[in-house]
């Protein structure tokens, strides 16, 4: 494919984004191409990358814009273009390809827009973590925040990582298979996989397959699953399969399947979500992975099944609730640019609100598993020192947390806590 139309394409696709921020990032790539299959799975990766990309250097790009072009315009055009001159694409080559497309750029506007130095003179005159901000683009409000709970020296590392590519992870389901058994069956199809370092039955894929395609898959052999979010279930430290446990926020049901699992479909799994489209996804999800010990919970059938009989019921009840996504931004850029300090402030109520609503299912003796998909503190070691601090018959057994900059996966935190018998 020609430069011009790949560049054209993702004007197209960044042009639907600018225009709809609230709709995922991911889920207008996934729309745009499922409606263009004459494209070929090299063009697609290029047109993904470089849309992405530019999502996720939105501010640095757009900060550029600005100096540069009297006008202050931000178009898709010159935020494409801008990603690929930050890139070092040679300047005439991308005016020629935006030429074809029917976009013409002054040249003195991009000579400006490249110059380093005359970017580096004016982030000088900002504070540290508003340069930073800048540089790494993320909202000022989020930057402060994060340099606060980690402290300054954590946070070029934690934004520079979150700009890189995501790697793909799968989780072997060990209902059928086990991970080394895995990893040879892939391999054999062309799949170069590498264990995980953090996640017992995590396979990290050396490059981008098109894994739903292979037979593997089909017969539910495994899951994708990012390698933080493998850690939550085993982190619950199951001692018996027999138990009683709730997901109560299950989402499509990732960890869900991974208690199944680690509970070799024994004993019961009650998983209820708000949206009951996601739990079709479930629905479909347990029937190809066979496990058996599944029982969803559609909204409409939560007060019968999940009535006042479930009080002090489970042994385990997991809550991974609504957060920033602050963990996931490698995956998920587009929400930097939606979070607000408003939205962060509804969801610490939400979690509270979710943590109170559930509690009472939770037996003497049992065990309360929270989770985030959160780099911020607030949603987690703060959250939960709130939480105890009101509910003084739960104690803090473990936390865990993982960064992106340090462990390579996506950044979470998990919190068990144990209710006291009496």
């Amino acid at each position: 494919m020609r430069l011009s139309s790949t560049l054209g394409h993702v004007i197209e696709i960044f042009s639907i984004f600018q225009k709809n921020p609230a709709i995922p990032a991911d889920a207008i790539l996934r729309r745009f191409l499922m409606e263009r299959k004459y494209l070929g799975a090299r063009d697609r990766r290029t047109i993904a990358d470089i849309y992405f990309s530019t999502i996720k250097h939105w501010r640095r790009i757009k900060e550029r814009i600005l100096a540069s072009f009297p006008d202050e315009e931000i178009t898709p055009a010159r935020m494409v273009a801008g990603l690929m001159f930050l890139r070092g694409s040679e300047q005439p080559i991308i005016q020629q390809s935006l030429r074809e497309l029917g976009v013409e750029l002054d040249s003195q506007a991009i000579a400006t827009f490249c110059d380093a130095d005359a970017e580096r003179s004016r982030l000088e005159k900002l504070s540290y973590i508003e340069r930073l901000a800048i540089l790494h683009s993320f909202p000022s409000w989020l930057a402060l925040r994060l340099g606060t709970e980690y402290g300054m020296d954590a946070i070029e590392p934690i934004f520079a990582s979150q700009n890189e590519e995501a790697p793909t992870s799968i989780r072997a389901n060990t209902l059928l298979t086990t991970r080394e058994a895995l990893a040879d069956e892939l391999r054999h199809h062309g799949c170069e996989t590498v264990p995980s370092d953090i996640a017992t039955n995590g396979l990290r894929l050396a490059k981008r397959y098109n894994v739903f395609s292979y037979a593997a898959f089909k017969r539910g052999e495994f899951e994708i699953q990012d390698e933080a979010s493998q850690l939550v279930a085993p982190f619950a430290t199951i001692r018996s399969t027999s138990i009683k446990l709730l997901d109560a926020c299950a989402g499509a049901g990732g960890k869900t399947l991974h208690f199944a699992a680690l509970m070799k479909n024994r004993g019961e799994i009650f998983s209820t979500d708000v949206d009951p489209r996601k739990l079709d996804a479930l629905e479909e999800r347990a029937r190809r992975s066979t496990a058996q010990n599944i029982r969803i919970v559609k909204p409409e059938r939560k007060p019968r099944m999940l009535g006042e009989d479930k009080t002090a019921w489970f042994d385990i009840v997991l809550l991974d609730v609504p957060c920033t996504g602050s963990g996931t931004l490698r995956r998920n850029p587009g929400i930097k640019w939606l979070l607000t300090e408003q939205m962060l402030s509804e969801l610490l109520e939400k979690q509270r609100i979710i943590l109170e609503e559930n509690i009472r299912f939770v037996k003497p003796g049992g065990t309360l598993l929270y989770a985030t998909c959160s780099l911020l503190k607030e949603e987690g070691e703060a959250q939960m020192a709130h939480f105890t601090e009101l509910h003084p018959e739960y104690s803090i057994e473990e936390m865990l947390r993982t960064r992106p900059d340090m462990d390579g996966c996506d950044g979470f935190f998990a919190a068990r806590l144990k209710k006291h018998r009496n």
